[in-house]
Parts: C-alpha cells; sequence; structure tokens
C-alpha cells in the first residue's frame, strides 16, 4: 500500500482498522513497516490530526507501535472486514490467470 500518499487524516482509520483486523481477526492488510510508519507518522503529528475517531486511539499505543486495547466502533469493525475483502480479493485472481 502507498501510505505516503495518503493524507494524514486518512491515517486514522487505517491504524484503526488494521488494528481491529489485527488483533480481532487475526488478518493482515499492512506488514509490520507499513504499521509502524502508520503509528510513527500519527504520533509525530498527533497535535494537527483532526478526525471523527481520534478519541479511540491512545497516544502511547502509537509510540509503542501498537493497537491494542482499543474499543472499535461498527463503523469501524464493518470498514476493516469491507477492506480486508477487497485487499484478499484482488490478490486472488489475475487476468489471464491459469490460460
Amino acid at each position: 500500500m502507498e501510505l505516503v500518499n495518503i493524507t494524514l487524516h486518512r491515517l486514522i482509520p487505517i491504524y484503526l482498522m488494521s488494528s481491529y483486523l489485527y488483533y480481532e481477526c487475526d488478518k493482515n492488510v499492512l506488514t509490520d513497516e507499513e504499521f509502524d510508519y502508520v503509528c510513527k507518522t500519527l504520533y509525530d503529528n498527533w497535535d494537527i490530526l483532526t478526525h471523527m475517531h481520534k478519541h479511540l486511539i491512545d497516544k502511547d499505543n502509537l509510540l509503542a507501535g501498537s493497537g491494542y486495547g482499543i474499543k472499535y466502533t461498527n463503523m469501524i469493525m464493518g470498514g476493516a472486514i469491507s477492506w480486508y475483502e477487497k485487499q484478499t480479493a484482488s490478490q486472488l485472481v489475475k487476468p489471464n490467470q491459469g490460460e
């Protein structure tokens, strides 16, 4: 995923959804390096970030590179599942595969 091209504020739902998938569903959409990048970027820009779900994030977890212990909303959980399904579906079938 091209995280460097994503706005700072969009990294908040990416952090929350990827944390939900990892800690609650045992699924990955980001590599460890990508997740660390998201955590560091959010931590470094914390004071200028605005998002309706920012209050769910513990700044100390960002510093530790963790998303453990978050209380997820239905919106986050539904978005995470949808994101995971799109990511995995796009990896399953390639055009002209098997011909």
